[in-house]
């Protein structure tokens, strides 16, 4: 799993496709590869095989998370479907098709800016009156610790309480004696944060927890290299394995939780 870091600067190919490809374009590939890297000549062409597929997928998923928040919920709900499959098969598991993201568990926006996005999408006057301690009523998922500070410094004009989920400001213990303490509307972190923390059950329920959670964000900033939270290396994981096991189950259940690329 990935980490918290505040620049993530992995390696990985430039995407080369313009359009979001149709599931089956994902695993598509070139028949045969005569060198990898330049250097040497595979011999499997199973291992060939596998290696060009994992390469293909990551950039037509790279190029396909650009601008996402811009895209209509059934683009959206077949990047995320597609993006759990890819991460799920890199595992070596399965996904039950009964965990596939539907257009209307997203709620979308075209609003221009990340504060208006937002207002689009959730009750503003029902945020700021938010008691639920453990369950912050909009979690949201950035690409790193930088960047979550930067989406707090955003959204201040709602003078909301946010809990500053990140490696770089509080330690793990300090941020579950915190949630355990105190109500907050508002949560922004970066995946892996999120996910330690809704893991942590403890003696009992973890110290971040969906049941009344109704709305988790994805933050569609693009850094540098091109990557957003769905697709850079070191967060993508975190990011799908959190939806898998703890959103998924929380929007096939309740009616009143939403998804949004914002």
């Amino acid at each position: 799993m990935g980490g918290d870091d505040l620049c993530s600067d992995d390696d990985y190919l430039n995407p080369s496709v313009d359009d979001f490809p149709e599931e089956n374009q994902i695993v598509e590939v070139a028949g045969e590869v005569e060198q990898i890297g330049g250097k040497r000549k595979r011999e499997d062409d199973d291992s060939i095989h596998e290696v060009t597929t994992r390469k293909t997928s990551m950039n037509l998923l790279i190029n396909a998370g650009r601008d996402l928040e811009k895209q209509k919920a059934d683009v959206q709900a077949k990047f995320l479907w597609t993006g759990l499959k890819h991460y799920v098969q890199l595992k070596g598991e399965s996904i039950s098709s009964d965990m596939k993201i539907e257009d209307f568990h997203l709620r979308t926006s075209n609003a221009e800016s990340l504060l208006n996005r937002l207002k689009d999408v959730i009750s503003i006057k029902k945020l700021k009156k938010w008691k639920p301690i453990g369950s912050p009523m909009v979690i949201i998922l950035c690409i790193s610790a930088r960047r979550s500070v930067a989406v707090l410094k955003e959204l201040s004009a709602l003078k909301i309480r946010a809990a500053k989920l990140f490696a770089k400001h509080m330690s793990v213990d300090q941020q579950k004696d915190m949630l355990k303490d105190q109500s907050f509307g508002m949560a922004v972190g970066t995946p892996n944060r999120v996910r330690v923390l809704c893991n942590d059950e403890g003696r009992g329920k973890a110290p971040l927890y969906l049941g009344k959670t109704t709305h988790i964000i994805i933050d569609c900033h693009v850094n540098q290299k091109g990557y957003t939270v769905c697709t850079l290396p070191d967060t993508a994981p975190d990011t799908m394995d959190f939806l898998k096991q703890k959103v998924i189950p929380q929007v096939k259940k309740r009616r009143d939780i939403k998804i949004s690329f914002l």
